[in-house]
């Protein structure tokens, strides 16, 4: 008889094990299967959002991220010019200094963490692996799969003329790229731009990088000129970087060799003898594809897999982590018998049109980028470097401010507000983000306002920290019969906490402020935080049964039926 799990993750990549690591946490029986003998050693990518971070806090894995990372020092703002060594032409800062980073980041404790997609993805691993009810297989791909009401069946196969054999899941979670073999056998569709171009990454080992880096603290080196340009960002061990430019999807994998690269990062860096060690050569296309559908029976897309974006703003990895926080639970519940099927259609509800804002907010940065002669043969840059060069760099310095909302984007990513069924509307209409500014809002479907609080034993912690894969209700002063109601609905083992957020309360506010007013409610207001972070139901005041108000609320984000009616007894 074959296998079964409980779920079947495809795809070992960040999202993937990101997946695996939620699952594992939550006692699911989980098998990963990556087609790759092993992990990737290409950097890829830098750059952890705030709410990545806000997830990895919660997973126990920020601190050594963080600790993994570009010191923040080195980390902060994004330079543009002629060569590295060159003519300075513009630049955006997250802060001036360390100390102001935290002014960038008011809305939540975690800072955006410049961490190399190598680094992340080993932190992520070493924690799956610490999983007991999680397995992992490298080389193994899915080369089949048929579904029906009860299980999915996929055929995997061994790397290397290794054999066949099934493996039956009750859901299946693709996490397998750009290209997903899972999305193609479902005949799964995309919305989709023709790709814009071709990325060569260059992954290379330089100690002289850092003397023409002069102590100038940018995470992203953007250079132009006469006969060369693209993006140098260091990774932050071993003197390695990354070199990225503009290919060819003409050209074979062999024109791009590491004789051509050696040559392009010299030119760009400025330096002719610069010493100069090819790693590695990636390359890959500028696209922008949302998948029609991200669940199809059993099956659901994350990632990469679901939709794909260019990398200007770093929306990546980072949306395919956050689509995993919204699905991992909802699997969990559904799995425990806690929750009903609909639960998991509102999972694309809720996380597609975020894939869609982030794919056009994506583009138009892409878009404006060209306005700095990147990407972009709208300029003749001959003498970009020469004193009549002077009114075309001022051109480029002008268009470099417009650059900001690539890289100031706390409103489009905390400020995303879910509509579907797992969110119970309260009819006041939320007051919306813009893509740089965020709005912190207890709107139900919003990212649950994070305030600082203290326990009745003075530690200090905020909103997020009480979230450990479970619901939590926060109620405020008068607000008693919330906490009595939630202790009377603790059943089926559903992990739902409940506080009163008061002086006197099981909470209290470590900063001025109150409960009322960061939460928008009453004093006999509450508001119920979702295990993803979102909040699902906000309640104004105390109702006259605030039990069975949040047995309502339960009920319409859990998709989960009142119990049948019992006929009378009969009478003797």
């Amino acid at each position: 008889m074959a296998e079964h799990v409980d779920v079947l993750i495809v795809g070992g990549g960040g999202v993937g094990q990101a997946m695996a690591l939620q699952l594992g946490r939550a006692g699911i029986s989980t098998l990963l299967v990556e087609r790759r003998g092993g992990r990737s050693m290409h950097p890829k990518a830098l750059g952890a959002h705030q709410r990545s971070m806000e997830l990895y806090r919660e997973w126990g894995l920020a601190d050594e991220m963080t600790a993994a990372a570009l010191p923040p020092e080195q980390a902060l703002g994004f330079g543009w010019m002629t060569r590295v060594n060159g003519i300075e032409l513009g630049r955006v800062m997250l802060a001036d200094d360390v100390e102001k980073l935290d002014d960038y980041s008011a809305c939540t404790r975690e800072r955006m963490t410049f961490i190399a997609q190598v680094k992340l993805e080993e932190i992520l691993a070493s924690a799956v692996g610490c999983q007991d009810t999680v397995q992992i297989r490298f080389g193994t791909e899915a080369v089949a799969i048929e579904q029906d009401d009860a299980e999915a069946r996929v055929t995997l196969r061994e790397a290397e003329g290794g054999g066949t054999y099934q493996v039956r899941a009750s859901y299946v979670v693709a996490a397998d790229g750009v290209r997903s073999p899972l999305r193609r056998m479902l005949a799964i569709t995309e919305t989709a731009d023709p790709p814009y171009g071709e990325s060569v990454n260059v992954y290379l080992r330089s100690p002289g990088m850092d003397a023409l880096r002069a102590g100038r603290p940018y995470v992203l080196w953007w250079t132009v000129n006469a006969d060369s340009y693209g993006t140098f960002w260091p990774v932050g061990f071993d003197q390695r970087w990354i070199y990225n430019f503009e290919g060819d999807i003409s050209k074979p994998d062999d024109y791009f060799n590491k004789a051509f690269c050696t040559d392009r990062v010299r030119r760009s860096a400025g330096a002719a003898d610069l010493d100069v060690e090819v790693l590695d050569i990636l390359r890959w296309r500028h696209e922008r594809a949302v998948a029609d559908q991200w669940r199809r029976g059993r099956v659901f897309l994350v990632g990469d897999a679901a939709h794909r974006f260019p990398p200007h703003g770093g929306f990546g990895l980072n949306s395919g982590v956050q689509d995993t926080a919204n699905l991992a639970w909802k699997l969990a519940a559904v799995l425990r018998g806690q929750a009903g099927d609909a639960l998991l259609d509102s999972y694309e509800a809720e996380r597609k049109p975020v894939a869609e804002l982030n794919a056009e907010q994506v583009t138009l940065n892409t878009r404006r980028l060209q306005e700095t002669g990147w990407l972009s043969d709208r300029f003749d840059l001959s003498a970009i470097e020469r004193p009549e060069g002077a009114e075309l760099r001022a051109a480029i310095a002008d268009a470099v401010p417009r650059q900001r909302e690539q890289f100031h984007s706390l409103g489009q990513q905390f400020g995303m507000i879910y509509e579907s069924s797992a969110i119970v509307p309260d009819g006041r209409p939320p007051v919306r983000s813009t893509i740089a500014d965020y709005h912190m809002t207890s709107t139900p479907g919003a990212r649950a306002p994070q305030v600082w609080l203290t326990t009745a034993a003075g530690r200090r912690l905020q909103t997020l920290d009480l979230i450990d894969g479970g619901f939590v209700l926060l109620a405020g002063s008068d607000g008693a019969g919330w906490i009595a109601a939630a202790a009377a609905l603790r059943h089926r083992d559903l992990p739902l906490s409940a506080y009163r957020v008061a002086e006197d309360g099981d909470l209290s506010f470590a900063d001025n402020g109150s409960f009322c007013q960061s939460f928008e409610v009453e004093r006999g207001g509450a508001v119920l935080i979702r295990p993803d972070g979102h909040v699902g139901f906000r309640a104004q005041d105390l109702p006259g049964d605030p039990t069975e108000a949040l047995r309502n609320a339960l009920r319409r984000i859990l998709d989960t039926a009142p119990p049948a009616a019992q006929p009378p007894a009969a009478q003797p």
